[in-house]
């Protein structure tokens, strides 16, 4: 499979799986259950990969006496315990797992379990075909939703694991490690809501970061590679133990997976062996799964209220990293793009429906939508006031549950004008897709007078403060204003001394909203997330014109808005189109359509910028928006196999407009456009004037700290 740029990085591995076993576990009444106190588990495991076999010796205690303990556990694990009767109450609907109770021969707060046997796993994978568990001569994953140990509806509070394994393994789990003899120890009084054990032949790189261990655990040996994380791995962690609080676990390792998986566990994450040498994932990736280790793994996710790890972590991690390169706009329009192309239209949801990432709509949800929220009310807030919001947050809720209403009302201190902005995302679909309509500038005594009318085009309006911004006669930047919007239709009057010369509606991306077509730069995402109608071509060679219908087939799997049409229908006026082949009987209306200033197509050849590509040595993408928003695409390709590797690659360049591959399907070439028509733009004087805004502050740097308090015009 494909490695996606944009990977994942979840806290929890299987969401959906541990919904199901929490509905489980809350079918069993127990006094246990009636108040969370202590719980600790101290387990003795042996592993037997040869036989996919595991032992387990296990004592569970908790703080208070009691008559019986009941629990989950794998069906595939038969136990016994010393201290009482065991007796079985219910199987899961899958026969995975099996719940339990233990009536104890004298009322105490302690357990002792043994359990052993062949782990029973479900067959369902989740990120690159990984299985719910293993045990097997490749190595061992366990995590909670494979019911491994005993499972009960609380935290733990206080883990001691012991584990012997094959010789020449290592195993990794939660906590800080310790060696007696031949058993590997894990210990921490740190509460946590799973347990994870991972084994196999690893060799470990380990460093110290102040009292912190570093450490990179390889199944292919690279120490350049270790390396190059461990130089990293420290500065995150310091840059988010200042921005929001202590560290809150003894380590940091990043672990080698043998499936393309990118996860975040409680102290450490698990990446894939193909995504952990991409030259981008130290820089991208890594920040974002150490922050889970805050955000997700330290404040837990009350699903039943939302998900709103994900969008608080790729807002922190993810954006942060673009705003340091003076790219926080760029990826805001992203975020907007993705949001407007594939959640629009039917596929949306409140955020605090979002649970976990399922396709590209919910991600687009729970990443995108959500992180726009916070950046929204990081603009309501200032820097300060925001950053001490997320202290607030660590400090208020670390090991527990919250869901997305709680998260936003400890961050906002419960400011009501803030949660009333917030309430609109959590509990509705949608979002506000703004229009220019009128403008205006007259010249008085006084100077000069811009009236701007801005409307809402969907149905109901929503309340939301417009960032505007003026450029003016003789200033080297525009003016950033604002004015608040709760209605349909909405006149604002700005005064200023000196001549407007341009007018922008929110040209930094600081809204959440669906962007207009016209402002959209041309990106392959325009076509695939919305209505398009592909044309395939008919002359081309049978393999070619089989591969290319391949290709439409496995993408509309993903993005059901591909329509596939011959190349004997012309092209309709307003819809968006992809046409595929250089031998396709369209190409001369395509080529007028994807012309650009900087790009032209011709029969068998393509020219960008100053350089030219010809048809038989080089594969290529060109992307163009037409006035009136509608899109087209042109892939042309040569040969069956030169096809199938742009089937697997170019959904991964979603963002971009421009792309070129060589024959052996390397990238030579990737341009993300710009929009030259926005609609949501006004050119006010005689000539037109580029847009020049002032630099952003970098959330987190101290002697660049945003403050609130923005001009705001009059409104009428």
């Amino acid at each position: 499979m494909a490695v996606p740029h944009n990977i994942e990085i979840a806290q929890a591995k299987h969401f959906t799986r541990r919904l199901g076993l929490l509905f489980l576990l809350l079918t069993i009444f127990t006094p246990l259950y009636a108040d969370p106190p202590g719980l600790s588990q101290h387990l003795v495991v042996e592993l037997h990969p040869n036989d996919s076999k595991i032992h387990i010796d296990n004592t569970i205690t908790v703080a208070e006496t009691v008559s019986r303990f009941e629990f989950v556990l794998n069906a595939g694990l038969s136990p016994s315990s010393p201290d009482g009767t065991l007796k079985i109450l219910r199987d899961a609907s899958d026969g995975s797992r099996r719940a339990y109770r233990v009536t104890l021969d004298r009322p105490g707060n302690r357990l002792r379990l043994s359990y052993s046997g062949v782990p029973r796993f479900a067959k369902r994978q989740g990120m690159g075909g990984m299985p719910e568990g293993d045990i097997s001569d490749d190595g061992v994953y366990l995590d909670g939703s494979s019911g491994w140990y005993p499972l009960f509806d609380r935290p733990i509070d206080r883990l001691r694991l012991e584990v012997k394994v094959p010789e020449g393994w290592q195993s990794i789990s939660i906590g800080k490690r310790s060696d007696v003899d031949e058993w590997q120890h894990w210990s921490t009084d740190v509460p946590h809501d799973d347990i994870y054990l991972i084994a196999g032949p690893y060799t470990p790189h380990v460093h110290w970061h102040h009292d912190i261990e570093t450490s990179v655990w390889l199944l292919d040996d690279d120490p350049a590679l270790a390396q190059r994380y461990l130089d990293l791995i420290g500065d995150y962690i310091d840059h988010y133990s200042e921005m929001i609080g202590g560290y809150p676990y003894a380590k940091f390792a990043v672990v080698e997976n043998r499936w393309q998986t990118g996860y975040g566990m409680p102290s450490f994450t698990l990446l894939g062996s193909r995504v952990l040498r991409l030259p981008f994932i130290p820089y991208t990736s890594l920040p974002h799964e150490i922050l889970h280790n805050w955000w997700g793994n330290g404040v837990w996710v009350d699903f039943r209220d939302g998900n709103w790890s994900e969008g608080l972590t790729a807002y922190l991690a993810d954006h942060w990293m673009q705003e340091r390169r003076n790219r926080g706009a760029r990826y805001r329009l992203k975020a907007l793009q993705r949001y407007s192309n594939f959640a629009a239209d039917g596929n949306d949801m409140p955020l605090r429906e979002f649970v976990s990432r399922h396709s590209d709509a919910s991600q687009s949800i729970g990443y995108s939508k959500s992180l726009m929220l916070f950046h929204m009310l990081r603009n309501h807030m200032g820097d300060a006031d925001f950053i001490a919001g997320l202290q607030r947050l660590w400090q208020t809720h670390r090991f527990t549950a919250i869901g997305f209403k709680q998260a936003l009302q400890t961050l906002t201190a419960q400011n009501p004008k803030l949660l009333a902005l917030s309430d609109q995302w959590l509990n509705r679909e949608g979002a506000p897709r703004l229009a220019l309509s009128d403008t205006t500038v007259e010249r008085d005594a006084e100077g000069y007078r811009l009236t701007l009318t801005l409307t809402q085009e969907q149905r109901q309006p929503f309340n939301l403060g417009v960032p505007i911004a003026v450029t003016l006669d003789g200033e080297p930047f525009a003016r950033q204003l604002s004015t608040p919007i709760d209605r349909k239709r909405h006149t604002v009057e700005f005064r200023f001394p000196q001549r407007p010369l341009r007018v922008d509606i929110d040209p930094n991306y600081d809204v959440l909203r669906i962007l207009d077509p016209t402002e959209q730069p041309p990106a392959l995402n325009r076509l695939f997330g919305g209505e398009t109608v592909v044309v395939l071509p008919e002359a081309a060679k049978r393999a070619e014109r089989k591969a290319w219908q391949a290709l439409v087939e496995a993408w509309q799997r993903r993005y059901p808005g591909l329509r596939i049409v011959s190349d004997d229908t012309p092209l309709a006026p307003l819809a968006n189109h992809l046409i595929l082949g250089w031998d396709n009987r369209r190409l001369d209306e395509t080529a007028v359509r994807v012309a650009r200033q900087d790009q032209t197509l011709s029969d068998n050849r393509v020219r960008i910028g100053q350089r030219t590509f010809d048809a038989g040595d080089a594969n290529v993408v060109l992307i163009n928006t037409a006035a009136d928003g509608r899109t087209t695409g042109f892939i042309g390709a040569t040969g069956a196999n030169a096809i199938a590797q742009l089937a697997r690659k170019l959904p991964h360049y979603g963002s971009y407009g421009r792309l070129v591959f060589d024959s052996d399907g390397n990238n030579r070439l990737k341009e993300a456009l710009s929009s030259t028509h926005s609609r949501l733009t006004r050119q006010l004087g005689e000539t037109n004037v580029e847009l020049v805004l002032p630099p952003v502050a970098v959330l987190g740097e101290k002697t660049h700290v945003r403050q609130s308090g923005e001009d705001v015009g009059s409104s009428r």
